[in-house]
């Protein structure tokens, strides 16, 4: 009778170790699940946004920003991407002066790129 109750046991455990391995991976997985992995999302439709003439500007800076940084990769086209970016816009920021004393912290390490930005923001910025 014991007999019967192990196999049964031993079936259920097999079955369930092996259970995440025969899993399909999903979207964004290596390339390899049900659909493509995409990496940007859809421009937003400036048409439905609070402010339809500050979100025209912003994607066509944005597009602007692309094309100047497309031969960059890893931090220093993010570095690339915030120097051509126009500044946001401090008076409505919840701190404005420390917005103000990071923009100008940017605007002194503008083209500097890795351990040597990083160094000179951390020099640049404000305490807080």
């Amino acid at each position: 009778m014991k007999t019967p109750l192990k196999l049964c046991c031993a079936a259920l455990l097999g079955a369930l170790a092996v259970s995440p391995l025969l899993a399909q991976p999903g979207p964004g997985m290596g390339g390899q699940g049900n659909g493509p992995a995409t990496t940007q999302r859809a421009p937003r439709d400036c048409a439905k946004a609070p402010a339809p003439e500050q979100c025209k500007a912003r994607q066509e800076a944005r597009s602007k920003a692309l094309e100047a940084c497309k031969d960059k990769a890893g931090p220093a086209r993010r570095d690339c991407m915030y120097d051509h970016m126009p500044p946001p816009d401090c008076a409505k920021a919840p701190n404005p002066q420390r917005c103000e004393a990071m923009q100008k912290a940017h605007e002194a390490c503008k083209g500097k790129v890795g351990p040597e930005r990083r160094q000179c923001m951390n020099d640049a910025r404000p305490a807080r």
